[in-house]
């Protein structure tokens, strides 16, 4: 066998490395999005950032960033300026929301989203698997379900329509939060048209007590709490059809009232039974009709 010679070795280096993360589902391995990167918000010219073997989406060929990819001086190519971006988020198949965010390239190791020109939220982090250690918001891109993704049979799913009191209009990119024993267990995104599903693993069952005679299983109903956080866009000021991921998450400084009555005096929406692999369906339950309305009424004063 003859020796091969090698005569030249070119090095490109990714000014992008992101990692998403599924909400429900507690995992980063999701293929299949459409993620670009443009110069701006009105720019055509898009670079496609594809996953790698480790879940990874990688971006090459990032217009003003050739001679950073192919520097054979690591310690220059590292020593410039970022330049500004803007990535875009969309899923073909429809399990995830689409969004937007702007960033910075290059950037060393894994992106982190919260840029300096975000305004960082209130502590939160993304539920996990019962096993796993809490992953903050910030490390990781978060992906939301969309309403229409099929739920998996170990999954809950929490759905609702929300909409503003008083305007009735949708209250389109709000988030909502579902908690058990003051844990959040899961968020979720609602649509343009206020629609949003709350996909979550369910808590783990409490073990049986070994009785004689057996007592009766009775642990399949957890107490849940709801949380609307949400910033009502002026008045007659269109649904941003791609919302922005920062403007999402600055969301969580802006805590609304959902209400399980909208008549005089007004309720707040209690605590809600949920049951094992049973789909629940949040809505205000009496309204000037005196009839359950279609929709879950969130204060926006």
């Amino acid at each position: 066998m003859s020796n091969v010679r090698v005569w030249e070795r070119i090095t490109r280096r990714a000014p992008l490395g992101l990692q998403v993360w599924d909400i429900a589902t507690a995992t980063h391995l999701v293929d299949g999005l459409e993620i670009n990167v443009n110069t701006d918000a009105r720019s055509v010219s898009r670079t496609r950032a594809l996953a790698n073997r480790s879940g990874i989406y990688c971006a090459f060929g990032l217009p003003g960033l050739s001679q950073f990819e192919l520097n054979t001086d690591d310690t220059a190519a590292w020593n410039i300026q970022p330049r500004h971006y803007k990535i875009e988020v969309r899923d073909p198949a429809d399990r995830f929301l689409p969004f937007t965010f702007d960033a910075g390239f290059p950037t060393r190791g894994l992106f982190n989203w919260l840029t300096p020109w975000t305004s960082p939220p209130q502590p939160f982090v993304l539920p996990t698997e019962q096993s796993s250690p809490p992953v903050p918001l910030v490390e990781r891109v978060p992906l939301f379900s969309s309403p229409g993704r099929p739920v998996p049979c170990h999954l809950a799913v929490v759905r609702a329509q929300l909409r503003e009191l008083g305007t009735e209009r949708p209250a389109a990119w709000s988030l909502l939060t579902v908690s058990i024993d003051s844990i959040v267990r899961g968020i979720g995104l609602a649509d343009r048209a206020g629609r949003v599903a709350i996909l979550f693993p369910y808590p783990e069952r409490s073990r049986p007590v070994l009785t004689s005679p057996p007592s009766a299983t009775n642990d399949f109903r957890w107490s849940i709490e709801l949380a609307a956080f949400y910033v009502p866009r002026p008045l007659n000021t269109p649904i941003p059809e791609i919302p922005d991921l920062a403007d999402l998450v600055n969301q969580l400084n802006s805590p609304r009232t959902l209400f399980y009555s909208t008549v005089s005096p007004q309720q707040a929406l209690p605590a809600l039974p949920l049951e094992y692999r049973v789909p629940l369906t949040v809505r205000t339950e009496i309204t000037a009709t005196e009839r359950p309305s279609s929709y879950l009424f969130v204060n926006t004063a």
